[in-house]
């Protein structure tokens, strides 16, 4: 019998045993994390919609096509996060971290929203792990976070990903750079679509990111923001090349790699993975510079630089790798009288820190042994009238059907010693 409800389109239970591969992923991101000396942050999953529209940019697709955003009971217009980086900006401001201390380092894991059209990896609610660092200007910040980034993803496993990096200018070169762009787009508007030309007409470097087949020859010919630097941020770009090279982290400027967000300034990034689970390569998590940020959302120039990776893909990508270990150990009761004796014992040892299963229906041997097996137990013990009066039992292996008699009172002993 099925159920007439359902998970809303895009939206996804997460079950054993896959959840295994999401618990290794999240141990190994709060490992790094704690090893860089980032602290977690966790903000709510509703903000006031007018936050987004500040920071992200009223003319991106997020929030002009794909955010969750609704008026609530009180008439207040919240959105469901579709980001990370906002909500950090926010939390900082609000909390007056900058007056409290010169550097903030943040990471948060956690649900975003966006209403967009689906693929492999990619769905309406998805999981982020991004990281926020707040003060330091120097390019050693950025390198360290692109550094952070890549070693992040080398311990989960992954190989064939590869780092892009550019440079967006900053508030000197932008507007001109803007400019050039219109320039270049304008005499071809006719063979845009209306998104395009709105695009063209609100923010240009935009259709850098475009996927419009009619603008592919000329986005591979529009001017690019790496020849109209102004020295200062040439001099950045170049300081974050010497120190990846530095630090061994392989890179490739991409000069036509843009942020689909409008925070973003001077350094830009992308992590590129090659997956034939994914299907083809794709974009597994980028970030950058956004030194105007917390200015747009009403407080002191800060500078800022961080980046966010997509959990979802990555979880495609490893597989089944994090699988947990079954249970050290099944009870198997021999009847009712065993079943109290056994449910003691299994309490007695998860409190001694062991994992230990048993099947509160017990039903026959047969059933209990398939049961046993089917959550990969390591050992079985069979516990009768016999076994509880002597206070001993035979202790199974599984792998290799390996028996010894053991005392009850001893077993968390046994079980603990290396096999």
């Amino acid at each position: 019998m099925s159920s007439k409800y359902s998970s809303v389109k895009g939206m996804h239970d997460l079950l054993p045993p896959a959840i295994d591969t999401w618990h290794y992923l999240e141990k190994i991101a709060h490992e790094t994390m704690a090893r860089y000396g980032y602290a977690e942050l966790r903000t709510p999953i509703v903000e006031d919609t007018d936050l987004f529209k500040r920071s992200v940019g009223e003319t991106s697709e997020i929030v002009g096509k794909e955010m969750y955003n609704f008026l609530d009971k009180g008439s207040r217009d919240i959105a469901m996060r579709p980001e990370g980086t906002a909500p950090a900006a926010r939390a900082y401001l609000e909390h007056s971290l900058h007056q409290k201390e010169p550097v903030t380092r943040w990471y948060y894991l956690g649900q975003m929203f966006r209403y967009e059209r689906m693929k492999t990896g990619r769905t309406r609610q998805f999981w982020q792990l991004g990281v926020e660092v707040y003060g330091p200007p120097q390019a050693a910040q950025d390198a360290e976070v692109m550094e952070l980034a890549v070693h992040f993803i080398e311990r989960l496993g992954l190989t064939d990903v590869r780092l892009e990096i550019n440079s967006l200018g900053d508030e000197t070169t932008r507007p001109a750079y803007l400019e050039k762009l219109k320039a270049h787009f304008a005499p071809h508007a006719d063979k845009m679509s209306e998104d395009a030309k709105s695009t063209l007409a609100l923010n240009p470097i935009r259709l850098l990111d475009s996927k419009e087949e009619a603008l592919k020859d000329l986005i591979a010919q529009a001017p690019v923001m790496l020849d109209v630097l102004d020295d200062a941020s040439k001099a950045h770009f170049d300081e974050v090349q010497r120190l990846l090279t530095l630090l061994g982290v392989p890179f490739t400027i991409n000069p036509r790699l843009v942020r689909g967000l409008d925070y973003y300034t001077r350094t830009a990034f992308e992590l590129i993975a090659r997956s034939d689970k994914l299907g083809t390569a794709s974009t597994v998590g980028g970030g950058g510079r956004y030194d105007r940020l917390i200015e747009q959302l009403g407080g002191p120039k800060i500078p800022a630089v961080g980046w966010a990776m997509g959990l979802d893909r990555l979880v495609i990508c490893l597989g089944e790798k994090g699988a947990a270990e079954g249970p050290v150990l099944f009870i198997l009761p021999m009847d009712a009288a065993a079943r109290d004796e056994a449910l003691k014992l299994a309490t007695k040892l998860r409190h001694d820190g062991l994992r230990v299963d048993i099947d509160a229906r017990a039903g026959s041997m047969q059933a209990q042994f398939k049961r046993a097996e089917h959550v990969k137990a390591q050992h079985v013990l069979v516990l009768g009238a016999r076994e509880l009066s002597e206070r001993k039992a035979k202790l199974k292996r599984l792998s290799d059907r390996v028996e010894k008699e053991v005392s009850l009172d001893e077993l968390s002993a046994h079980l603990t010693q290396p096999s």
